[in-house]
């Protein structure tokens, strides 16, 4: 029966029912779209067949390149700052009594569970540049001179925004570690204290290197839900100053909707599509390849 089982045909005829939904539902919508996006479009009507020139002039255009400086921006600030920061959140409410475990997992998840709108407005009104809650506490500190109008301004409108994206899923993100943490046999732990390992080296040499798994899950969600940044952008500067705080899907629905020129908005997507399958792929090659079993 084993042997039967291990086959790869009868592997292919167990897995051809998901494949056969994820053809249908996932790669045949793709289809229409990279046509549209060799045409010139409108949106209601095909203007006639103009090959790569809608990639041409998408890549030949600085908004693009700004489109995905921001966007990067995003991810590695998702990254850098935002995964040790939820691992550490993560490792903090283990330690914890029962009752105040439970209200850090309820207050790590509220922000998640928030409109992206509604914590967009909550923020604009700390930023807010004469009243807001940062520009205050920086004046009654006597820092004035830090004060910016922090929407505005070229060098702050990104990190600004940032750091509202890192605030609302950084608890999402330390309750998917928390849950790993939860599955990690209790013997090893026990085994280390009674080795004289304090709490960095279980961390280092334990929690973290068993945590593999969880991490490259966490990896490719925050990666591409920042490559996907678009909601807080259209809210809190509707791209603005300029062109300054785009990403690229704001870039994509600006080029589609705004300009009526739905043959460059679908080429950006068709871009953006291959962006992510190939960061999908790297992260899947080459972080956590061993597979784990407790």
């Amino acid at each position: 029966m084993n042997k039967y089982f291990s086959t790869k045909t009868s592997i292919f005829v167990f897995a051809s029912p998901a494949l056969l939904l994820f053809t249908v539902f996932c790669v045949y919508p793709l289809l229409p779209e990279i046509w549209m996006s060799l045409q010139k479009h409108d949106g209601f009507r095909s203007m006639g067949f103009v090959g790569l020139d809608n990639y041409r002039d998408v890549i030949a255009s600085p908004s693009f390149w700004t489109a995905h400086k921001n966007t990067y921006l995003i991810v590695g600030i998702s990254l850098l700052l935002g995964i040790p920061l939820s691992m550490m959140l993560a490792l903090f409410m283990e330690v914890q009594t029962p009752k105040l475990r439970r209200f850090f997992k309820s207050a790590a998840m509220f922000p998640a569970i928030l409109s992206v709108t509604v914590v967009s407005q909550i923020w604009l009104a700390f930023y807010e540049p004469n009243w807001g809650l940062f520009n205050s506490i920086l004046k009654s500190i006597g820092l004035e001179s830090w004060t910016h109008s922090w929407l505005t301004e070229k060098k702050t409108v990104m990190p600004s925004i940032g750091l509202v994206f890192l605030w609302q899923y950084i608890g999402l993100n330390a309750m998917l570690f928390y849950t790993g943490i939860k599955t990690i046999p209790k013997s090893y732990y026990e085994a280390a204290l009674i080795d004289g390992a304090n709490f960095v080296q279980v961390c280092l040499r334990i929690t973290i290197p068993l945590l593999q798994n969880v991490i490259k899950y966490v990896l490719i969600l925050s990666t591409l839900g920042s490559m996907a940044f678009y909601s807080h952008v259209r809210v809190m500067t509707a791209g603005g100053p300029g062109d300054t705080s785009r990403t690229v899907v704001y870039q994509m629905y600006y080029t589609a909707f705004d300009t009526s020129e739905f043959g460059k908005g679908t080429a950006i997507a068709v871009i953006f599509i291959v962006e992510c399958l190939l960061i999908s792929f790297l992260i899947q090659r080459f972080i956590a390849r061993d597979k784990l079993e407790f």
